[in-house]
């Protein structure tokens, strides 16, 4: 049966206009956007599957597109699987810390906060560098590295260009740990201690490296290790 055949109190497009998002499940949101089903299966069967594949909506927003491909679900092409993955990656920026428009980092909690919903779900190691002003406020920040840490993906003349360039009064270093380990590994020490001794040659100091898991985050800063 088709959903335009269902009782109306039971569409998830007529229960969404009714009672909102809340009031409906993870597989009726899912189908809505979805949209239209397949023969011999609607838009909800489709979304029920996907999602007892993935296990949830999470697992489901950390899939790339070519493994949600992999599922080969009919009436799920590139297309539909593209603006699938597009609303959940909306969903995550929704919950970043970017209501003000220069955040101010009074510590790492606020470092993870901003950062959290936007890194710390990735399948890979990503290092980025805040620059602040003399108040802690972010100026802006960049990307150094893709994959793991290593001291010669990390060089100091990158991360202190852009620091120079932004007119930084320090710098907040922030990777994640895929992995879910918040202990910072001996690259990650390295890495740290030789971006250290040339924030003090340049004047610009690194105030924290935060390193931030689905779970949490460690400090370098709170363990005295800066």
């Amino acid at each position: 049966m088709k959903i335009k055949d269902w009782p109306v109190a039971d569409r998830p497009r007529e229960k969404f206009d009714k009672k909102g998002g809340y009031g409906l499940t993870d597989t009726e949101l899912l189908a809505i956007i979805i949209g239209h089903g397949v023969k011999n299966a609607t838009a909800f069967d489709l979304a029920r599957d996907l999602l007892n594949r993935c296990g949830s909506l999470r697992q489901l927003g950390e899939k790339t597109v070519t493994e949600v491909e992999n599922f080969d679900l009919a009436g799920l092409g590139r297309t539909k699987v593209i603006s699938i993955l597009a609303a959940l990656e909306l969903g995550r920026r929704s919950l970043l810390k970017r209501d003000a428009q220069n955040p101010k980092f009074n510590g790492p909690k606020e470092v993870y906060e901003y950062y959290g919903p936007l890194i710390s779900h990735l399948k890979y190691e990503l290092f980025k560098v805040a620059a602040v002003d003399g108040q802690n406020i972010l100026l802006r920040d960049t990307t150094i590295s893709k994959g793991l840490l290593d001291a010669s993906l990390t060089h100091p003349r990158e991360v202190y260009k852009f620091a120079l360039a932004e007119n930084a009064h320090g710098l907040f270093l922030v990777h994640n740990h895929p992995s879910g380990v918040k202990k910072p590994s001996d690259d990650d020490c390295r890495v740290t201690e030789r971006l250290c001794r040339a924030g003090e040659i340049m004047g610009v100091r690194i105030i924290d490296h935060v390193i931030l898991t689905r779970d949490g985050y460690y400090s370098f800063a709170e363990h005295n290790l800066i």
